[in-house]
């Protein structure tokens, strides 16, 4: 079992960029189908345990060779022999998707039901713009037959909306699939809308060992990294803005955090957020951090991942190596920005980059701590609205799905 370019705040050469995106275009022309990118797994994949990436690494080839690919997109001969199960997130369909983390649980519960249900399994998302601009197939090709999909008439479809609707989740994965989705007789296509990922109940159901044995051999945390890398690889875009963000680390102790703060002037609009979970102390937050570097003997940089202009004002002033990146603030479903989408994604991957990594109630931290994969510099910064407010603790993985629950969700 397995366990746009960035902006800095101050110079930093870049000599690798030019050679990724060469490999990269080269690649693509030797290959018909997603290229399998080893920049990928050996810059980016658990880059904080070289060893556990070699394993992963493994696992996820093998897998994909002897489970996945028979079951993919690209085994049809034909988009029209297959029968589909969809995560939709589409701007004419006028309903919420929710931010990154919730499409995230979408995605991955959406991909797990479908191998329940002898289904293939595509994403169509185009709110607030094609996924694929910015994450594109690594390994599963979840594009193809999208096209295909989309030209269908109405009676050859039909939606399920699960957003929210955890009464309904224990009906659809406790026991065996609805008939709607496993049967035969169903729509060929069929588009899920949801926004919770409840692992374990998926995982428990009925039948998912008999069609899909191979999941009882990892645990959940594993699934979680083994679905997303051989769902996903950044795009040349993406890779070229975190490998300047890779290239800071050198000898420095990079520091990071992810704090949602919710309403301010940013969002004003998103009080929910601040009046569940309040606010955080980013004066505590700064003295950890000095506190750190100076344990360790080592110059560090700081870099934050939040929805709030004014944090990133407070950390700058009082950290001299403080990381800006070239992105927008935004929440994509609420602003619709493509830049927006962009930024949200990464802001994500480069949280999974640092060598600390603090913590507020959020799944977009949350994903990115268990893609980071490690619990080593892993901590839990305690909002206002917590019994020891401004306090910064250690936190393990486990402890994050168990307790929080914010990716898992169940």
């Amino acid at each position: 079992m397995l366990c746009g370019l960035i902006c800095l705040c101050f110079e930093n050469e870049n000599r690798t960029i030019t050679k990724i995106l060469n490999d990269i275009v080269k690649n693509r022309r030797n290959l018909n189908q997603p290229p399998e990118r080893s920049v990928f797994f050996a810059k980016y994949l658990l880059s904080q345990d070289p060893k556990e990436r070699a394993k992963y690494v493994k696992s996820i080839k093998y897998i994909w060779e002897h489970f996945l690919k028979p079951v993919s997109p690209e085994s049809l001969s034909d988009c029209s022999e297959g029968r589909f199960l969809v995560y939709q997130c589409r701007k004419q369909d006028r309903h919420d998707c929710g931010g990154l983390a919730d499409r995230e649980r979408g995605i991955i519960s959406t991909f797990l039901l479908a191998l329940q249900t002898n289904r293939t399994f595509v994403i169509d998302v185009d709110k607030p713009c094609e996924l694929e601009q910015i994450l594109v197939p690594n390994l599963y090709n979840w594009t193809r037959c999208k096209s295909f999909i989309q030209s269908l008439p109405v009676n050859k479809s039909n939606t399920l909306h699960m957003n929210n609707r955890r009464k309904d989740y224990p009906d659809l994965f406790n026991k065996s699939p609805t008939s709607e989705i496993s049967s035969s007789n169903g729509p060929q296509v069929l588009n899920f809308h949801v926004n919770m990922a409840p692992l374990q109940r998926i995982l428990s159901a009925n039948n998912i060992q008999k069609r899909v044995p191979w999941l009882k051999d990892f645990t959940i945390r594993e699934l979680i990294v083994i679905i997303y890398n051989t769902l996903f690889v950044p795009s040349d875009r993406l890779t070229a803005a975190l490998d300047s963000f890779q290239s800071i680390k050198q000898n420095h102790l990079l520091q990071c955090a992810h704090l949602r703060y919710g309403y301010s002037h940013d969002f004003p609009q998103d009080q929910i957020v601040a009046r569940q979970r309040g606010r955080f102390n980013t004066s505590a937050l700064s003295s950890f951090f000095i506190r750190n570097a100076q344990d360790r003997h080592m110059e560090s940089s700081v870099y934050i991942a939040t929805d709030s202009s004014d944090i990133h004002r407070q950390m700058e002033s009082r950290h001299k190596n403080y990381i800006r990146l070239n992105t927008t603030i935004s929440h994509i479903d609420i602003s619709n920005s493509c830049e927006g989408q962009y930024s949200a994604i990464l802001d994500q991957f480069a949280l999974t980059q640092c060598d600390v990594l603090v913590l507020s109630f959020s799944g977009f931290g949350s994903l990115a701590a268990y893609l980071r994969g490690v619990d080593t510099g892993l901590y839990q910064c305690h909002s206002s609205k917590s019994k020891t407010p401004g306090k910064i603790t250690n936190l393990t993985i486990e402890d994050d799905m168990r307790n929080r629950g914010y990716f898992i969700n169940f």
